[in-house]
């Protein structure tokens, strides 16, 4: 089955605006997310979908400059979103969910992921059921048609805002979670907050271009001057509010990235 890979990402953002594209080393964060996509094997072909929105017209000024494809729908719809972009992907069955706020993103994690999907025969799989993976290495795979359901079925606000959320909640769907050897989960190396930047900056900065996350972790375990900086922040913010508007309390964790 062909796989792809749809890398979400738009400039807004009520914490950080614009935080895709803030640089490292005059490199935009987005870009270097790609590049870690680019160094997993089993994808086929990778897309951003950006907003239709103005100011993301810089995000697909990004993808004409590095040779990635994107598509530009909703704004807030991302279930919409995701699933006119796979309209233009007929040929592919399987798609991978990426937020463009995980520049550390580890190609291994994604491979584990689809292999875990693949040999499963799931729906949809991924690292964020029960969370032991530090945030920003979210990856979640699911098939054309749980996409194309969800897109015709979900109906909250949370449930269009948040691309897999209906698919999650849905018994229907056979689900898989891959976990870590360790729990991992209060590291964060995603960005959504300045202190997230800065430590993003201090990781990309001193480590290699192909460290995976457990290098990172050492590093950040090297340096509690460093990982103290966004230890404070909860994961999932972005789903908790949503979840609060449509009037449900939240009930465990997701990955909540709606960018």
């Amino acid at each position: 089955m062909k796989i792809l890979c749809i890398i979400q990402a738009r400039m807004s953002s009520t914490r950080l605006p614009g935080k895709v594209l803030k640089e490292v080393g005059g490199v935009p964060l987005l870009q270097y997310e790609i590049n870690r996509v680019r160094g997993t094997e089993k994808i086929d072909h990778i897309v951003v979908a950006t907003s239709i929105a103005a100011e993301s017209d810089a995000i697909a000024k990004l993808c004409v400059k590095i040779g990635v494809e994107y598509f530009r729908g909703s704004e807030d719809n991302v279930l919409n979103r995701y699933y006119e972009c796979t309209k233009k992907y007929l040929d592919y069955d399987t798609i991978i969910r990426i937020t463009g706020d995980c520049p550390l993103i580890d190609p291994k994690v994604i491979n584990e992921v689809i292999d875990l999907y693949e040999t499963g025969h799931y729906d949809y799989a991924s690292n964020v059921l029960e969370e032991t993976f530090p945030d920003g290495m979210d990856v979640e795979v699911f098939s054309r048609q749980a996409l194309e359901e969800s897109a015709q079925e979900a109906r909250t606000k949370s449930e269009r805002e948040h691309v897999t959320l209906y698919m999650r909640n849905q018994e229907k769907f056979k689900k898989g979670n891959l976990s870590a050897a360790k729990d991992y989960s209060a590291y964060r190396l995603t960005v959504d907050n300045p202190e997230d930047l800065e430590v993003i900056k201090f990781l990309i900065e001193n480590s290699a271009s192909d460290a995976s996350y457990l290098d990172y972790i050492e590093l950040l375990q090297k340096h509690p001057d460093i990982k103290k900086l966004n230890m404070n922040f909860k994961r999932n913010e972005g789903l908790a509010k949503s979840l609060r508007e449509d009037g449900h309390i939240p009930q465990g964790s997701h990955n909540s990235h709606t960018i």
